[in-house]
């Protein structure tokens, strides 16, 4: 299991202004929260969180280096600003070696789909499950082969094997995967020609009916 180093550090209480001053200078605010510890508020290098912000997920366990004691946690939260994009705040949680944690893992499908190649459509219905384990067993994803998938079939998570010491928390009747076929195409109109044709018989009968009419 991959784990991430940061540097962080110690953050004082601050203002508003003081905390923007902060962020102009290049560093990011960010708080630990743990079950029996005081919240820590830390400093993130805004650089150094950007080069791996891109590829860390709930599941993956970050070492906080805080003036040499390294803090293993969790990224929980991270609060942008809406226009630009700017990270405004960062929530951790404090992982207790020992302690079972619960996590959401990303699902990742393998694969192709014998029913993709018979024609059908591939609907990935869900792309993360919720998990207990303790951190050392901590998957960072689970990979699902789909490659003997079926048309009008469904992937439950009831299906799926999890990695030994990792209990599934998310409901096992939950579809992971789903191939459908396409709807048929609907009918086309009827042809001009044909529209006129069958529209001439009423129009005769109407005719011969008025002659019929006349005579008596």
């Amino acid at each position: 299991m991959e784990h991430i180093e940061l540097k962080a550090s110690p953050r004082q209480k601050m203002t508003k202004g003081e905390l923007n001053k902060a962020r102009k200078s290049g560093k990011v605010p960010a708080q630990l929260y743990g079950k029996e510890i005081e919240p820590v508020s830390i400093f993130l290098d805004r650089d150094d969180f950007a080069s791996i912000a891109r590829r860390v997920t709930e599941s993956m366990i970050i070492d906080l280096n805080l003036e040499g004691k390294k803090i293993a946690a969790l990224m929980k939260e991270v609060q942008k600003e809406n226009i630009s994009g700017e990270i405004l705040h960062i929530d951790f949680n404090l992982v207790e070696r020992g302690h079972k944690i619960r996590v959401k893992v990303p699902l990742h499908l393998v694969g192709s789909a014998k029913g993709v190649r018979e024609g059908g459509i591939l609907e990935h219905a869900i792309h993360d499950i919720e998990v207990e384990c303790e951190p050392d067993v901590l998957p960072e994803k689970i990979e699902i082969d789909i490659s003997g998938l079926e048309a009008n079939h469904a992937l439950h998570l009831r299906d799926i094997a999890l990695p030994e010491r990792v209990k599934l928390l998310t409901n096992p009747e939950t579809v992971i995967a789903i191939i459908k076929f396409a709807r048929a195409e609907v009918e086309k109109p009827a042809e001009p020609e044909a529209a006129e044709a069958e529209g001439a018989i009423p129009e005769q009968a109407a005719a011969e009916g008025t002659s019929e009419a006349v005579q008596k």
